[in-house]
């Protein structure tokens, strides 16, 4: 029986040696490497594909490849992926001066969608929590640190100190944005989950996700408590910080 195949295996404890040397064997898998290899194209390819929704608001593509990509091949094969198809994607969509940080933003993200897809036993909540720590962590944290760590390199230290770690702007963009696009990745990895069981790259027995009326208010309630968290900021705890004199910007 395959190793690789979910359906022998459908649920392996990340902290057990056995699930990173599955995933490591990933990497000597024929067939994980042609799908690997489709991922990163495609999402070389969507690069510069983005759907406007209002000013300064745009819906990109990549998160969707992504979480796809990450729940079949892994963790460790995500790290290549997404180190591999952000150089790609800087070499023929190059936009400002490249600065190699940024790199691990994408190996996070493939990472942690790994770290909740992969070898999971797939749920609506599983998915929506995938996607909030994603946003959390690579496109809030990360981005905002390595941003303003680059304006330093290329334009000085007076610019990087006009640029604040805490970005209400970026903020506000993932909270406006993680709704819709958690709903959209559930929707697709719903639609993809029988093509996937035929090809044995999901166990027999996993559901198609749907979602329902408790997701939606989970949804509703992790916006929620971002937006309570930014409001907080706004109105206390900046205020709090400067009257201390301790700068975040």
């Amino acid at each position: 029986m395959d190793e690789n195949n979910l359906s022998a295996r459908p649920e392996l404890p990340i902290r057990s040696k056995e699930y990173w040397r599955l995933a490591a064997r990933n990497f000597s898998d024929v067939r994980m490497l042609v799908f690997a290899s489709l991922i990163i194209a495609l999402r070389v390819a969507v690069k510069m594909l983005k759907i406007p929704l209002a000013a300064g608001l745009s819906l990109s593509f990549d998160c969707y490849i992504n979480s796809v990509g990450s729940m079949i091949y892994g963790p460790l094969v995500g790290l290549a992926v997404g180190a591999v198809s952000d150089t790609l994607g800087c070499l023929i969509f190059p936009s400002g001066p490249y600065f190699f940080p940024f790199i691990f933003v994408e190996m996070a993200s493939s990472f942690i969608f790994a770290l909740f897809l992969w070898k999971r036993d797939l749920s609506v909540l599983r998915v929506l929590a995938a996607k909030f720590t994603v946003n959390l962590v690579c496109n809030i944290i990360m981005t905002s640190i390595f941003y303003k760590w680059m304006l330093y390199v290329f334009y000085g230290l007076e610019d990087a100190q006009g640029y604040a770690l805490i970005n209400l702007t970026r903020i506000g963009k993932n909270l406006v944005l993680f709704p819709l696009e958690a709903v959209l990745i559930t929707l697709i990895l719903g639609a993809l989950t029988p093509a996937f069981r035929s090809l044995h790259l999901l166990p027999s027995t996993q559901e198609k996700l749907k979602i329902e009326k408790k997701h939606v208010l989970l949804i509703v309630l992790l916006t929620a408590v971002s937006v309570g968290l930014v409001l907080f900021y706004v109105f206390f705890l900046k205020d709090f910080l400067s009257a201390h004199n301790f700068k975040l910007g």
